[in-house]
């Protein structure tokens, strides 16, 4: 469970458009100015807090030197939804946030929280993935066995070897023949006694059309096992 403190203009768009971040048994804030979101944060300690260049109170420069400069409040993570006007995206570059959206969409906020927030609901699905990567200029293929996936990415078990860092294409089937395609950069890596390989892929600028067929197949596959047991 986590604690998210959120811009008041930002509810909409997350309760309607990303409902997947309010299922996850995520404690939701919202706060209608700067003040009022420090205040919180330091009462609730927050794991990720998301606004907007402007509170009505304070700018996002003030916002987050008076966080960062807080040995109490400063452990917590900054996502600052802006336009694409150059000197908004300065401001975020320096002020102290961890991170920053440009052009807010489903997929690219989730992207950007899945990586300060565990908000991706996941499945134990076993299938063959296909993976890809190109080295040198040449296409080389590894087979894979899913052991989990969700909607910000997928844990893969081979014997081949792939390295953390890489930058894979993973294709694969889900049921009723839905194929996906995604890019996936390895993340993590953890070897086995028997030899084999685990590696936790991410998902990068995943389309939502492939998101939503994922997510879906998460919650149907759920409800499929909570019938049979």
């Amino acid at each position: 469970m986590k604690k998210i403190i959120i811009a008041q203009p930002l509810q909409d768009f997350i309760e309607q458009q990303v409902s997947v971040l309010v299922r996850n048994e995520n404690i939701l804030f919202y706060v209608k100015s700067g003040k009022e979101a420090i205040d919180l944060h330091r009462k609730e300690k927050g794991d990720l807090i998301i606004i907007e260049p402007d509170f009505r109170d304070l700018t996002c420069e003030q916002f987050c030197s008076v966080i960062r400069g807080d040995e109490n409040l400063k452990g917590v993570s900054i996502l600052i939804i802006c336009s694409d006007k150059p000197s908004d995206v300065d401001r975020c570059q320096k002020c102290g946030a961890n991170d920053f959206i440009q052009s807010l969409t489903p997929a690219a906020f989730l992207r950007k929280a899945a990586q300060f927030l565990s908000i991706s609901e996941r499945t134990s699905y076993k299938v063959i993935v296909k993976v890809s990567k190109t080295e040198n200029n040449r296409i080389t293929h590894v087979f894979c066995t899913s052991q989990n996936i969700s909607s910000s990415g997928i844990l893969l078990e081979t014997d081949g070897v792939l390295k953390k860092g890489d930058i894979i294409t993973c294709s694969f089937f889900l049921p009723n023949s839905v194929r996906i395609s995604a890019a996936g950069e390895i993340v993590r890596i953890a070897k086995k006694e028997d030899g084999s390989r685990s590696y936790g892929v991410r998902f990068i600028d995943v389309p939502l059309s492939v998101e939503s067929k994922i997510e879906l197949f998460i919650q149907k596959w759920k409800e499929r096992k909570k019938r049979y047991r």
